[in-house]
């Protein structure tokens, strides 16, 4: 990948004005960048001039390429090539407005053939167009860069089974770039972006409105507000929120990975607590959570077996996570299974905390206002603005039902939608958090005074996450 400095200095020349998101994705070292995009982000032109970049750093290595007897060749590759023109048109457009010298035969521009191709510098630059609807196309050489246009529509195969193994020769980058289709291997991709021990993988959110010349306003800018208006709710969060599901139906909605998942630790200095939910055919869910002194509440891990017998749960438990459930100060279960109650308690030598049932509402209510960042009137990128909620990142089956999997039932009919209760489905995490929750705080109104008690006590800044990995 070209150094930064050649494209601070391309840009001028080009009347390129990147927004911070364009900037930010640009300057970044990461091998494979990931971007999940609303639209009119700038997805095209972000593509686009990454190979223009490439290109003009190529001229200045030349030599050294043809001593070498090397080519650097990169493609664009979309589901068709319609989808590939759009950054093809950016970069062609750049290399016009900088007099390349680009070479014929070798240089085509016929996107309603599907024709696109340009090389210089003797050959030792090539970019092409190519469809994922062909993948007999994507055979060919190695690749020292590859732009992945409209990603999430796109098979996982084409990116295993062709891409990546064509980027190995040369240790060849990727930017992928795409308006989100749910939680596909493109989210997974996106996933390893946001894990900080994955050096090679960076990855960004972008709702339309991060594009601020297009909407100055951000959120509140007018059109964003008549495309809200236009729009489902659903729809909306996709295509203009850049959001990988559905948010109509999420029983969290506020529950964000970028927010709440981190690498954490545990803290001796704070005391450790074990929420339960039983279950044998159903999966039977244990979770390690920890609280500081300001009210920050951590998910180390999750327990999660089925068709497992209580005392070989027990026994597992004794040494899970190099035993830290028996340094646990209480456990707070479900309780429709005292018999596995006692059980727990005598092997793991942990004392049950009563008061873990109660309404659904409320025990759901109380995980939605630790998910919530405050203090409300600070501004949403103001650092002190934070929740209360933090998951590790190892927790994979609890952050996937926090996310769409824990969903209320579609069909009105359904007797839980007269109730407003979530469907028994993916619910077990929630339930043995809610658990956790409803028996350690109690009533809404003990929780609201004690979180309100907490944040007065506490200076600027404190509240940020203190286990972190």
């Amino acid at each position: 990948m070209p150094p930064i400095l050649v494209k601070e200095r391309l840009w001028p020349a080009l009347g390129y004005v990147p927004h911070a998101l364009q900037a930010e994705v640009h300057n970044s070292t990461s091998r494979h960048r990931r971007v999940s995009a609303g639209r009119r982000v700038g997805k095209s032109v972000l593509g686009g001039h990454e190979l223009t970049t490439e290109a003009l750093y190529t001229h200045t290595i030349q030599s050294q390429l043809e001593d070498e007897n090397k080519h650097r060749r990169f493609w664009i590759v979309g589901p068709n090539y319609d989808d590939a023109e759009r950054e093809w048109r950016v970069f062609y457009d750049d290399m016009k407005k900088l007099k390349a010298p680009w070479e014929r035969p070798g240089t085509y521009n016929d996107p309603r053939g599907g024709n696109m191709m340009m090389t210089l510098w003797g050959g030792r630059f090539v970019v092409e167009c190519r469809s994922a609807d062909h993948p007999e196309s994507l055979d060919g050489e190695g690749l020292s860069g590859v732009i992945l246009v409209e990603a999430a529509k796109m098979k996982s195969t084409v990116w295993s089974k062709y891409i990546r193994p064509a980027l190995a020769d040369y240790r060849g980058w990727s930017l992928g770039t795409t308006t989100p289709e749910g939680r596909n291997w493109f989210y997974d991709q996106w996933v390893w972006g946001q894990d900080p021990d994955r050096d090679d993988w960076g990855s960004w959110r972008a709702p339309s409105w991060a594009n601020d010349v297009v909407f100055p306003g951000g959120r509140d800018d007018p059109e964003i507000i008549e495309l809200s208006k236009d729009m489902s709710e659903a729809k909306f969060n996709q295509e203009i929120g850049a959001e990988f599901t559905e948010f109509v139906g999420r029983v969290f909605k506020r529950f964000e990975e970028e927010v709440h998942v981190k690498n954490l630790a545990y803290d001796a200095r704070y005391p450790l607590y074990l929420a339960v939910d039983y279950g044998f055919t159903n999966p039977f869910v244990c979770l390690l959570v920890q609280v500081d002194t300001w009210d920050n509440i951590y998910v180390l891990g999750e327990y999660r077996v089925t068709h497992t017998d209580i005392n070989d749960i027990a026994r597992d438990l004794l040494s899970w996570k190099d035993g830290l459930a028996t340094k646990a100060r209480l456990m707070y279960p479900d309780p429709a299974s005292p018999g596995d109650t006692r059980v727990l308690e005598k092997a793991l030598r942990v004392r049950a905390r009563g008061g873990t049932g109660g309404p659904i509402k409320e025990r759901l209510e109380l995980i939605r206002q630790a998910l919530k960042p405050t203090p409300e009137h600070l501004a949403d990128d103001h650092p002190d603005k934070q929740p209360r909620l933090f998951i590790d990142r190892s927790c994979a089956d609890l952050i996937a039902e926090m996310g769409d999997k824990y969903r209320y039932p579609e069909n009105k009919s359904d007797e839980r939608a007269e109730k407003e209760e979530p469907m028994k489905v993916d619910d077990h995490g929630p339930e043995a958090l809610g658990r956790f929750f409803v028996g350690h705080y109690g009533q809404l109104g003990k929780q609201d005074n004690r979180a309100r008690v907490s944040r007065a006590n506490v200076s600027s800044g404190n509240r940020r996450t203190r286990i972190s990995a």
